[in-house]
């Protein structure tokens, strides 16, 4: 049983949870979070956060739980009442953790996905390896980054700079990404609804500066929030390892060293290690480790560097160490190393303070001569190495550690409690940047720098050694040397020893840390000894020097600085033992060349010993002046000249003693009763000079230090009084005197004068219980009255003064406000400020508004007395300077700060229960300020480009909003950029902008609904029109602010608060504007239209469209602020409904903008809207009598909305559902015509949504085309919308052009034209065209139509129209120029359709099935017309290509109901032979075949698909005779080509063809072939025979499937007929048609005999033999009477005559080429010739439609290709069901040479005449013949007569009158020997020749039946001779055949050369010209192309393979071409 949980609610998925199996289980993945609902036996039930909405089940045991909170547990939308949900529909669940971690895990999942989008477009244009690199890398960061957070194990400092770390990284990536900008405050993301707009607004700024890189700060802050400056910074440093072992002591020492200034800034820090090395040193745990401290930030940006000085304590010879241990040690320099600090170690990498670990840095020792020892470190950075040398070791020499540490030193302890314990401290040489209270420090700092002593007779120098004792004034040892810190303080110190050296330098510093009290007599001495290097050699002292600490009578202490004291002479120690002896004589050598007394002892003149101080002390000064001040007391009557010379003391001597001076100064101030002294003016002075020190950015942070002494030490109850008054006599003064110095610092010294005055008055008022605080508060206004005094004086001398004093005026009133009431300040701050004059200057006018900020700013706004009176001054002041446009940016920082302010008070408080205080403070704000805001954003708006320009991807400000803003809001630009500076930028003045917005949304989100009312109440209390002025500018701006961009598109949060503040903005707005302007009287339409207009762009502006949000920030908005389209879609529907009559007046303007909202994605709201469309035509029928307008608006702005990619599938079913419902509801008297316009409008929504679905993609082209269509048909059929027609003609025309469809593109032009007449009126320009006449628009497209038809190759289309333009040019327009040129082009389209080579464009069938598809194509058909050289492979592909999800049917049967009603997607795919339509044009006339061919193909509307079926059982003997044929003619919607390549299919036929009835067909189609052969052959004898020769082969010696045998077999018995009787008029058609064969074939072989060559004629005599006992056969087959036999050859009656002087080739060119023709297969193997591929003759029909092997076998083998597509459509091409009408062409051919006796006879006439037979195949689309007559109408006396077509045309031409010389016979030879036995028949290939280059083996297997159909009449052998030879002249010999068998690379074009020599006018072509010609062309163009090398190879190869197949001898093959 599912129980709820409660302690269980949230967790993290641990496993991958993918479980089909089981019922409603929830898809999970590792690490995403669920919210659990309720709990089952170790099953949970809830969802993924990821997508609340899907719920389901999942194990307890992949759910690791987080503790979490419930924001809102238990609230529901139905409070009071029965819940109708369950409440966890309602509940927030959250984790408790840390909201960085939750952050990263968010944009982990958010980035994640972006990355992996990136990944998948590596390597394309799109791609970005480099941003891809670095979001990878920021994500690894932040992941590890999170897991140490998570893992707990850093301290808070690091856990801060992490988050800063990882906060920063988050910003940079989606910065990058182009991601929301996330507002921070210190790292963290804020909550918006705890802040006001603007403090929001202000978040983002900086925000976006930091993600920027722009600032510096850490973290986003705001300007309030400044992060705390650390001023000192320590160094914590360790030792770790020191490998040099010395067998010594040794001392090292360690310093901080600056390069930069060459001096050392810190102690030394003093490791001692014995002589047993480093890892035996346990002196001490902690006294390798040290904490330098107290450097500033100077100190860090410096080049800082640890020195480190190694000193050995042994023998004076290091070599000499190895020995016993010696009497005598001596500290002896080793070496030094040099450690670095980085920046990158002291600051962090980006310049911010950032170290979690110690850094371990190593070194090496250096050593230099001893007398470079001193400045080894300097050598070393200046890289003198001639100087020094690295000391061996192999080991890793010197290792230390090092960290910075941040902050004051106690913080930094208690941060670091395990790292700094026990650690010594090693101090800063100098004082730190601040002294605070009660720190004292009182070290003298000595450094021993060199000496200069005497030789003393040696030959060597001296081992000169200095001891140093610190000594009291009476003589006894005081233990205060430090030499280094970490060890104990000495009394004595003894130096280094520099062996043989008279002139040593040391530079050891010792720090002398005296006590105060001792300090006065103290004194140093230095003892010099020189020390023996012999075994037991003493150190033998020779001299000493002194130095005195303090001048007893001045009492300063020794000046920093070098000191060159004296060398006295001494060699008894004892002799110094009394320091009274020697502690009075001069100690510097300038004191003792002037001492001319005698001394105790003797000073050696030559020698000389210089040492260095710095004193550093809070107590002990070195400044006279500053002594003698603190001294005052000891001197009384010297204070005047004392006073005056404090200004001249340093201002760092001053600070460090403030105490000490400001209690000596107060103490001379007054007397102890409170009285001014005589030196009060003096002090007071003295007094502002060091308030105003503090103001030197040198001496600020000693700011602390006043203020502790304030509160802390000051003890003067009675100087407030004076100070009182000082500061009154100034201002009373200030007027009167030019001397503005004095009194400029006395005020800007105020804030601590004041501190000062109100410290002095509460410790007298806690002496004497508050007594003369009237007196007090007299005194303080008497003071605010001069200032105000002075204030309201206008002098230019003490403008200066009056801006001073403004300035610093809030420190006083912050001071005042401690002792008075807020109330009474804000009175006196209020004084000074109404005290200035109205007309100031510019900077007192900036003075000004800086005091109210700083008022705004202060403690008195925080008290509610205070804060309203104070408001009230101050907004009437804003007021003022916005009216005037006066420093605005100064006025937007005083309104945020208020905005902010009063906010942070309403907050604590419910939003309608404020406390009249605050309820006035809004009000008072909101009347003041808000409408004169509103006037200064429109006018910065007008001014200034808003963020649109800047920031690309928003759209512009409507031309409403424009036109608006022009009428209400006046133009300010010049004196806003005059108010903002000349320096003022755009985005200046757009920052301004949005500061005001925000400060205006502030104003609106502190207003509550009482006032409001009390708003509009105001402003209608001044008149109806000032509250439309209010309105219409608050409408204006808010319309402003939704359609322009004054936020950045990246601050999604800011936009969001605003919208939200807007929305509750406009719902108060509307109760004012159906109050006061709805009434018929007082109704507005422009502000309801502003209004309105207002609410539509608020609810389709971009950021609220949630459904392109991600699923996680759809969910935290709605979770914030619902869906606020919906609130304000509801707004709208209530204000539509306030309307009522009025609504007339919004139709048809408002008709688009609700449109647009109803075409928001969401279900509710469009509901809601929709019906306002109903209501809208209910109001324009009742007022008009229809609604035109609500049609007519809502048609054209659907199309553009829906472009826009605005509405869907979901948006067309409610749309006509919800309003035909709302028809038939309330049944309207227009509910006939609305219902038909609303199912008009949903027809034009699917079409406008199939059209958007397929916009991109070039896949989708044919797509968009189709949809384009659909559109331009429905604005012409069914709303008859012209201009709408027209547009999408020419984005029908724009698809065409890219992808190359000119004749598309031509006819698309045409629909244009057709809407145009030849006149006059004019038409106005657009986007296309200019502003012209009627006529020039329609010539213009005219002209545009002919060059596509052109480009197309489709001339005949382009004739008419050029044409219809020499009519106008010729008649109307009289432009002859014109009209010459359009002839002239009219005659070159004659000429190219004679002479240019077009391809015949396939035609196929398409059939889409299945829901699954786009409804334009679902389950329906369509017949496409191919690409030109597409053949059905190629056009599959690419229909498989634009439907890539669709599958390919394998068969063309009828599809079940089941794949049409799938979900799934189905495509059917077939070739279809085009039917041409009927052209009476061409009947009864010879019409030249390249006419006749473009109307094969072209034109058409009709199509058919042939589908073989079996009744019965097959017969495997002979598959014929049950053979029947499926016939399914196609009708498509309008003619190929169209404006389309494809249309749809509306009818289709089906028709049965019997075996015979095919039979006859296909018996025909062989038939026209070798006619085509014929006629190809006399023309073109050299060309190759090959062909001709495997024609004849296989129709005659037919070895596959039998040939007629099969036939005569299946139909000719007597038992057939009797069975089907039916068939007999087939059977003796096709009768007819085999007799016609053999007359045919008889012709045939007579032309194959004479022009075979000698390799084939055996061949040739073989197929003679075969054919006489084939046409023996078939004489009795056809049972053809003997008196009708005759064995002469073909007669034919002639259709028309060739002159007899004409050329045979340009004869052949006119009637036809049988280039196209398919070949039967050799005679061979059955097996190997049908499985062959198939080809036509030139390559054009090889991928067509399959053919058999053999001239009979139909069905045996297809092509490989087309098994898939074509499978059932595997034989010869139908005859068209409109062959008969098609017109004649007649061919005429002639016959030369004898044949043999058997089958020779005298022919009557001079010529064959050849009628035309019927074009049967869609391989002959451009060629045109007659249908023969029916053997049954071949009679004895037809054939006497004109030979007729198959329609009873008796229409003939004459004959050609006869020419003279002409032969009166000749005979017809089928060559061969009577005597010469039959040929041996040639061997067949042993495999198959693939090469396509020629008539090669693949035309061997081919059945194609593209050529030129040229029918013979059909008669009997022994028919009579039709034409008497009279009538006919002796034709021309045959044209001379080039000299060479090819010219491949020369274009055959008429010459005068060969073809002049034979009688014609063309060059013909040779056997390798045809193999150059296009496959796709026919002869009629016979140019041949450039061939690569590798064609002419497959050429060349495969006539030779077939030569050799043929038994053709080399020397018969043509030889190669010579031809350049």
């Amino acid at each position: 049983m599912w129980t709820p949980t409660k302690n269980q609610k949230f967790g993290v998925v641990t496993y991958n949870f993918h479980h089909d199996g089981i019922r409603q289980s929830l898809h999970l993945d590792i690490g995403e979070t669920v919210q659990i609902l309720e709990e089952s036996n170790g099953w949970y039930r809830g969802f993924s956060t990821r997508n609340r909405n899907v719920r389901g089940i999942f194990p307890s045991s992949y759910i690791h739980l987080r503790p979490f909170r419930i924001d809102n547990e238990g609230i529901s939308p139905h409070e009071g009442g029965r819940q109708s949900a369950p409440h966890w529909l309602y509940e927030t669940v959250t984790p408790v953790e840390d909201g960085v971690v939750q952050e990263v895990a968010s944009i982990l999942w958010e980035w994640g996905q972006i990355w992996k989008d990136l990944y998948v477009v590596l390597g394309t244009p799109q791609g970005n390896q480099e941003l891809w690199d670095a979001l990878r890398k920021a994500m690894m960061d932040l992941a590890d980054w999170r897991k140490q957070l998570v893992m707990g194990t850093l301290t808070s400092d690091q856990i801060a700079q992490l988050k800063l770390k990882i906060t920063r990284r988050i910003d940079w990536g989606n910065r990058k990404l182009g991601l929301d900008l996330v507002p921070r405050i210190e790292g963290e993301m804020v909550d918006p609804d705890r802040m006001s707009v603007v403090e929001l607004h202000q978040v983002h700024v900086q925000s976006a500066e930091t993600s920027k890189g722009h600032s510096s700060s850490t973290g986003t802050l705001g300007k309030k929030r400044e992060k705390r400056k650390i001023l000192s910074h320590h160094l914590f440093f360790c030792m770790r390892a020191f490998s040099y072992h010395l067998g010594e002591d040794t001392e090292i020492f360690f310093s901080l060293y600056d390069a930069k200034q060459s001096r050392f800034i810190s102690e030394r820090f003093l490791v001692k290690l014995s002589k047993e090395g480093f890892s035996n040193y346990i002196d001490c745990i902690n006294s390798n480790c040290t904490v330098f401290t107290d450097l500033g930030s100077a100190d860090l940006d410096s080049e800082l560097y640890i020195v480190t000085q190694v000193i050995r304590i042994g023998r004076m010879m290091f070599s000499e160490s190895g020995k016993k241990t010696s009497v005598q040690n001596f500290r002896r320099p080793y070496g030094v190393a040099l450690f670095k600090l980085t920046s990158s170690l002291l600051k962090g990498s980006d310049g911010e303070p950032l170290s979690f670990s110690q850094v371990e840095l190593s070194g090496k020792l250096f050593s230099s001569d001893e007398k470079d020892f001193w400045q080894l470190h300097e050598l070393i950075l200046k890289k003198q190495s001639n100087k020094y040398s690295i000391l061996s070791n192999t080991s890793y020499g010197l290792v230390v550690s090092v960290k910075v540490l941040h902050g004051e030193l106690e913080q930094a302890t208690k941060e670091n409690p395990l790292l700094l314990k026990n650690v010594c401290i090693t101090k800063k040489l100098g004082f730190s940047d601040v002294i605070m209270p009660g720190d004292v420090r009182n070290d003298l700092y000595i450094t021993l720098s060199h000496g200069e002593f005497e030789r003393g007779g040696k030959s060597t120098g001296k081992n000169i050694e200095v001891s140093v004792h610190a000594l009291d004034y009476e003589g006894q040892p005081i233990e205060c040397i430090y030499s280094g810190t970490g060890h104990d303080g000495t009394t004595e110190f003894s130096s280094m020893v520099m062996y043989h050296n008279n002139s040593p330098r040391w530079s050891e510093r010792l720090k002398i840390a005296i006590p105060i009290d001792k300090f006065s007599g103290a004194h140093l001495r230095l003892e010099f000894r020189h020390c023996s290097t012999r075994e037991k050699g003493e150190k033998k002292m020779f001299g000493f020097s002194f130095v005195r600490l303090m001048d007893d009578e001045a009492g300063t202490t020794l000046r920093d600085g070098a000191h060159e004291l004296c060398v006295y002479k001494c060699d008894d120690r004892s002799k110094l033992s009394n320091p009274e002896e020697y502690i009075t004589m001069p100690f510097i050598t300038r004191e003792a060349v002037e001492c001319i007394y005698s001394l105790p002892f003797q000073r050696s003149t030559k020698e000389v010993m210089v040492i260095n101080t710095l004193l550093c002390s809070t107590k002990l000064t070195q400044n006279v002046d500053l002594l003698s001040l603190l001294r005052w007391r000891s001197a009384p009557d010297g204070i005047g000249e004392t006073l005056s010379r404090v200004s001249r003391v340093d201002g760092a001597e001053t600070v460090k003693f403030l105490q000490d001076v400001l209690d000596a100064l107060f103490a001379m101030f007054s007397t102890e009763d409170g009285n001014s002294t005589q030196h009060s003016g003096h002090v007071f002075q003295a007094l502002v000079s060091i308030f105003s020190l503090l103001e030197d950015s040198k001496f600020e942070h000693f700011k602390p230090v006043m203020d502790a002494y304030i509160t802390g030490h000051f003890a003067a109850a009675l100087v407030y009084k004076g100070l009182i008054s000082c500061v009154r006599h100034l201002s009373d003064l200030c007027p009167q005197t030019d001397k503005q110095d004095p009194i400029l610092r006395c005020f800007r010294s105020l804030e601590y004068i004041f501190k000062f005055i109100i410290q002095s008055r509460l410790l007298f008022a806690r002496a004497t219980g508050g007594q003369n605080e009237d007196s007090f508060r007299i005194d303080v206004e008497c003071l605010f009255k001069s200032c105000a005094t002075m204030l309201s004086v206008q002098a230019s001398n003490i403008l200066q003064t009056q801006v001073t004093l403004l300035e610093n005026i809030h420190g006083a009133s912050d001071q005042l406000a401690r002792v008075m009431t807020a109330e009474e300040v804000v009175a006196h701050v209020s004084s000074l400020l109404n005290a200035l004059p109205q007309d100031l200057p510019r900077e007192l006018g900036k003075a000004k508004l800086k005091a109210i900020k700083n008022a705004i700013n202060s403690t008195l706004f925080e008290d509610d007395e205070g804060r309203g009176l104070l408001l009230e001054t101050v907004c009437s002041c804003l007021r003022l300077h916005l009216d005037s446009r006066l420093e605005l940016s100064l006025c937007a920082e005083i309104l945020s700060d208020i905005l902010i302010l009063t906010h942070k008070h309403t907050f604590r408080f419910p939003h309608n229960k404020l406390p009249p205080s605050l309820h006035m403070g809004v009000e008072t704000v909101m009347l003041s300020l808000a409408d004169v805001v509103i006037q200064v954003i429109l006018s910065l708006d007008t001014s200034a480009p808003n963020a649109d320009s800047l920031v690309p991807g928003l759209t512009n400000l409507t031309q409403f909003l424009s036109a608006m803003k022009s009428k209400f809001v006046p133009t300010h630009a010049a004196m806003l950029l005059g108010s903002l500076g000349p320096s003022s930028s755009n985005v200046e003045i757009l920052t301004l902008s949005g500061t005001f917005v925000a400060c205006l949304m502030g104003v609106f989100q502190l207003m509550n609904e009482k006032h409001y009312a009390r708003l509009w109440e105001f402003h209608s209390n001044h008149g109806t029109h000032n509250l439309r002025h209010l309105l219409h500018s608050v409408i204006i701006l808010l319309a402003d602010l939704v359609k322009t961009a004054v936020f950045p598109p990246d601050w999604f949060v800011m936009r969001m608060v605003t919208n939200h503040t807007i929305l509750t903005a406009m719902q108060e707005i509307a109760q004012p504007l159906i109050l006061s302007f709805l009434k018929q009287g007082n109704f507005d339409n422009q502000l309801w239209s502003t209004y309105l207009n207002l609410a539509v762009g608020f609810l389709t502006q971009p950021c609220l469209q949630l459904e392109q949000f991600s699923q996680q920030k759809r969910h935290k908005v709605l979770e914030r602020y619902n869906d606020m389209r919906v609130l304000m879609g509801f707004q709208i529907l209530s204000m539509w409904h306030n309307l009522d009559e009025h609504r007339l007046h919004f139709i048809p303007g408002m008709v688009g903008p609700f449109l647009e909202v109803t075409l928001v994605p969401e279900p509710e709201l469009r509901k809601a809207t929709l019906p306002i469309f109903f209501d809208m035509m209910q109001a324009e029928q009742q007022a008009k009598g229809n609604f035109k307008q609500v049609e007519t608006e809502l048609i054209d702005k659907l199309d553009i909305l829906i472009s826009e990619n605005k509405g869907d599938d979901e948006y067309r079913q409610l749309f006509n559902t919800i309003l035909l419902e709302r028809v038939r509801s309330d049944d309207p008297v227009w509910r006939d015509s609305g219902t038909a316009f609303i199912n008009s409008v949903t027809r034009l929504l699917e079409r406008l949504l199939d059209y958007r679905n397929v916009m991109q993609g070039d896949e989708n082209c044919d797509k968009r085309m189709s949809c384009t269509v659909n559109l331009l048909n429905f604005y012409k059929n069914e709303i008859n919308r012209q201009e709408m027609y027209v547009r999408y003609i020419y984005k029908l025309h724009d698809l065409h052009l890219p992808v190359g469809n000119y004749t598309e593109a031509a006819f698309t032009l045409q629909l244009h034209a057709a809407q145009l007449s030849w006149s006059n009126r004019m038409l106005h320009a657009d986007h296309l065209y200019p502003a012209q006449t009627e006529t020039q628009r329609k010539e213009q497209i005219y002209r545009q139509i002919v060059n596509y038809f052109d480009k197309g190759k489709c001339w005949e289309e382009g004739i008419p129209l050029l044409e219809e333009l020499a009519v106008q040019y010729k008649l109307h327009i009289f432009d002859y120029k014109k009209l010459s040129e359009v002839l002239k082009q009219q005659a070159e389209f004659y000429e190219k359709i004679l002479k240019g080579g077009r391809y015949d464009n396939e035609y196929f069938r398409v059939g889409f099935y299945g829901f699954g598809l786009p409804l334009f194509v679902r389950n329906k058909v369509f017949i496409y017309r191919g690409l030109e050289y597409e053949q059905i492979t190629a056009f599959t592909q690419r229909i498989t290509n634009e439907f890539p999800q669709a599958k390919l049917l394998s068969h063309n049967t009828p599809p079940d109901d089941a794949i049409r009603s799938s979900d799934s997607q189905y495509i059917q795919i077939c070739a279809v032979k085009p039917v041409a339509a009927p052209k009476p044009e061409f009947d009864g006339g010879e019409v030249d075949e390249r006419i006749l061919k473009y109307y094969m193909v072209n034109h058409i509307k009709h199509f058919t698909y042939d589908r073989p079926t079996y009744r019965g059982q097959p017969d495997k003997e002979n598959e014929v005779k049950n053979l029947w044929i499926e016939r399914i003619t196609y009708v498509t919607e309008s003619e190929l080509p169209g404006i389309l390549k494809w249309f749809e299919v509306v009818e289709q036929r089906v028709e049965q063809l019997s075996p015979p009835q095919y039979a006859c067909e296909t018996v025909h189609k062989n038939n026209s072939h070798i006619r085509q052969m014929i006629n190809h052959y006399r023309v073109n004898q050299q060309d190759n025979i090959q062909p001709f020769t495997m024609r004849l082969q296989g129709t005659i010696d037919a070895a596959v499937n039998g040939g007629i045998a099969k036939y005569q077999e299946a139909f000719f018995g007597s038992e057939y007929l009797l069975i089907n009787p039916e068939f007999t008029e087939h059977v003796t058609k096709l009768k007819g048609l085999i007799s016609e064969q053999t007359m045919i074939l008889e012709v045939a072989l007579e032309l194959h005999g004479k022009i075979a060559p000698a390799a084939n004629q055996p061949l040739h005599k073989r197929l003679i033999e075969v054919f006489e006992g084939l046409r023996t056969k078939v004489r009795k087959m056809c049972s053809t009477p003997q008196s009708q036999r005759s064995s002469s050859s073909l007669q034919s009656t002639p259709h028309t005559h060739r002159r007899a002087d004409s050329d045979p080739a340009q004869e052949f060119r006119r009637i036809g080429s049988i280039i196209n023709s398919p070949l039967p297969p050799l005679p061979s193997d059955k097996k190997e010739m049908s499985g062959g591929p198939s080809s036509s003759t030139s390559g054009n029909s090889s991928l067509r439609s399959s053919q058999a092997s053999s001239l009979y076998g139909h069905f045996q083998a297809a092509s490989h290709d087309d098994d898939l597509y074509a499978k059932p459509q595997e034989w010869e091409e139908s005859l068209s069901a409109f062959r008969d009408t098609r017109p004649r062409s007649a061919l005429i051919t002639d016959s030369r040479g004898s044949s043999p006796k058997s089958l020779t006879r005298s022919l009557n006439n001079d010529y064959i005449i050849v009628p035309p037979a019927r074009l049967s195949d869609e391989r002959q689309r451009w060629r045109h013949s007659s249908r023969p007559p029916s053997p049954r109408r071949v009679t004895q006396d037809s054939l006497n007569t004109s030979w007729s077509d198959s329609h009873g045309s008796h229409e003939s031409l004459p004959p050609l009158p006869p020419r003279g010389g002409e032969k009166t016979s000749r005979s017809v030879s089928l060559g061969g020997e009577d005597d010469q036995p039959p040929p041996v028949l040639p061997k067949r290939m042993g495999k198959k020749c693939t090469s396509p280059a020629m008539f090669g083996s693949d035309l061997l297997l081919s059945e194609s039946d593209s050529g030129v159909s040229n029918g013979f009449l059909p008669t009997t052998p022994d028919t009579p001779p039709l034409v008497s030879p009279r009538n006919h002249r002796t034709p021309p010999p045959p044209p001379i055949p080039p000299k060479t068998s090819s010219t491949p690379l020369t274009p055959v074009t008429p010459t005068s050369g060969a073809g002049e020599e034979s009688g014609g006018d063309r060059t013909l072509l040779s056997t390798q010209d045809y193999l150059q010609v296009s496959p796709h062309s026919s002869l009629d163009d016979l140019t041949p192309t450039t061939p690569t090398n590798h064609i002419v190879y497959e050429v060349d190869t495969t006539r030779h393979s077939l030569a050799d197949n043929y038994s053709v001898p080399p020397r018969l093959q043509p030889p190669p071409s010579t031809h350049p």
